[in-house]
């Protein structure tokens, strides 16, 4: 018996942009527990960015916001205000795709950035109290009092971390709030925490090493100036910044591996950042982490004292203030700058002051995750910055409506697509089942202009080969396609990043 089998093109073509992916979120102040500020998973950004939205929700302009963090599509941020006198405070769920408020835990002033865990937020507020709440909903889950106000917290090992303004540093059990303990240190005021499996660290007054679990001082070092800022981790080594000098500490004994002068008092302010080998500091200044030399240096002319950068998908992202001019507006200040990670150069800038005739411009410290630059563009606005689209896909066809795989005539279609700029080009035939059975292409560059692949009706199930069609064909690797509807799936990446993806699908009925 003679087996007949066409393939019927139907015309139905399908556009479709590649949303970011939820799981690159940016969950605490410096992202993770060691305060690296890199966002390693996330890839959808990139340059040149435009401004989505900015909102001010309306309270006053001496509003103030922590640093956002992000997951699953929301911004949370604490938000404190001045009026008549009288200090307020809000948590603020807000929607990263619109700006919206979904919701607000108002009577609260928070301080300290807050951190998410397992579909919670964990923060400490000014009236000396730290609390945990549903991410979802704002609803309490427990609440612990404090001595002082709380820092931005670290979570680790279902383990909340935190320092204090009076000088007491906390371990916290993430699920139920007990303490685990609390440790008091003579030193004043304790900065965010970093931690790694066997050392928790802390700056301040002096950088102090703490056994996690039971809060053991493990060694202690005081840098030449009197005070420094939050470390940040880096397998056996432990960055920390302090005024004039920038050190790099052995993370078991605290002996110094090297340190560099630098001509910036406010170093006690500004969490040092870590990506892949390069090490930055300030706004912004990239370093050899193991040994000290300089790589790059990016002058801002208008830096931020307790400027933290950001760092994903190869660019670095920071925000700068005004010069100190006697207060005098200057509308070319207050920028975002966006360099590349591994030159320092310069590729994109949006200039806040000038757009908002604001001078306190941008606050330093901006959050990258889900395809999305989030960042306070001055006292009184939070906003959103994403890659501007641009679909690189113009036009896709196919040469016939029907395919005869055991004809040599008919026995293949040809799908022909078109691109504006250069791409790396993915095809997949998909069936039914939005599995990939056979893939054409695999990530193979194509230039400006239309180009064309051929599909010959088989796929990749060696499982599956038929032995008599096997004999017939010659390879016992593929097999002619099952009846069935399938489809082309064109995947096309802009850049070498790899950032922005557009879909293009024809759907293939089959039949007998």
């Amino acid at each position: 018996m003679t087996l007949i089998r066409s393939l019927v093109v139907a015309f139905l073509i399908v556009v479709a942009i590649v949303s970011p992916a939820h799981g690159s979120s940016w969950p605490m102040h410096q992202f993770d527990a060691q305060n690296s500020g890199f966002n390693a998973e996330e890839k959808d950004i990139r340059v040149p960015l435009e401004l989505r939205w900015n909102r001010s929700h309306g309270q006053s302009i001496y509003e103030t916001r922590t640093r956002p963090v992000i997951a699953d599509g929301v911004i949370y941020v604490g938000a404190s205000w001045g009026s008549n006198g009288q200090a307020y405070g809000s948590l603020r769920a807000i929607s990263l795709d619109t700006g919206q408020v979904l919701w607000s835990l108002n009577g609260l002033i928070i301080q300290g950035t807050p951190a998410l865990s397992n579909g919670r937020i964990y923060f400490g507020t000014r009236d000396g109290n730290f609390y945990a709440i549903k991410a979802k909903d704002g609803q309490l889950i427990w609440q612990i009092p404090t001595d002082g106000i709380a820092t931005a917290p670290v979570i680790f090992a279902d383990m909340v971390f935190f320092g204090t303004t009076n000088g007491k540093l906390y371990a916290v059990n993430a699920e139920n709030g007990e303490v685990l303990w609390a440790l008091s240190m003579p030193y004043g005021a304790l900065s965010m925490p970093a931690v790694t499996n066997g050392t928790l660290l802390v700056g301040g007054g002096r950088l102090l090493a703490v056994d996690p679990i039971v809060g053991n001082i493990k060694w202690s070092f005081s840098p030449l100036a009197s005070s420094c800022s939050a470390p940040a981790i880096k397998g056996s080594s432990v960055f920390i910044g302090s005024n004039y000098r920038l050190y790099c500490l052995d993370i078991e004994s605290g002996r110094v591996k090297w340190s560099y002068p630098t001509i910036d008092m406010g170093g006690y302010l500004k969490t040092p950042v870590i990506a892949g080998n390069t090490l930055f500091w300030g706004t912004v200044t990239a370093f050899d982490p193991d040994t000290g030399t300089i790589k790059w240096a990016f002058d801002s002319q208008n830096s931020y004292r307790d400027a933290s950068v950001a760092v994903a998908n190869g660019y670095i992202f920071v925000g700068s203030s005004h010069r100190e001019r006697n207060e005098v507006l200057d509308t070319s200040d207050g920028r975002l700058y966006v360099l590349k990670a591994d030159t320092g150069e310069l590729v994109w800038q949006y200039l806040a002051g000038r757009k908002f005739n604001d001078w306190y411009g941008i606050d330093p410290s901006p959050s990258v995750a889900e395809g999305s630059v989030v960042l306070n563009l001055s006292t009184s606005q939070l906003c959103r910055f994403t890659a501007v689209n641009q679909s690189p896909i113009l036009d896709l066809t196919v040469n016939k409506p029907t395919i005869n795989p055991y004809d040599p005539e008919q026995g293949c279609v040809d799908l022909s697509f078109s691109v504006d700029s250069t791409a790396s080009i993915t095809i997949d035939i998909q069936d039914f089942r939005n599995s990939t059975v056979r893939r054409l292409v695999d990530n193979k560059t194509f230039g400006k202009g239309m180009h064309s692949v051929t599909w010959h009706g088989l796929i990749d199930f060696p499982e599956m080969a038929d032995p008599y069609l096997a004999a017939e064909f010659g390879d016992k690797s593929i097999l002619v396609a099952p009846d069935g509807n399938y489809k082309f799936v064109v995947t096309a990446r802009v850049d070498s990043a790899e950032s922005y993806s557009a879909i293009t699908s024809v759907e293939v009925e089959a039949s007998i």
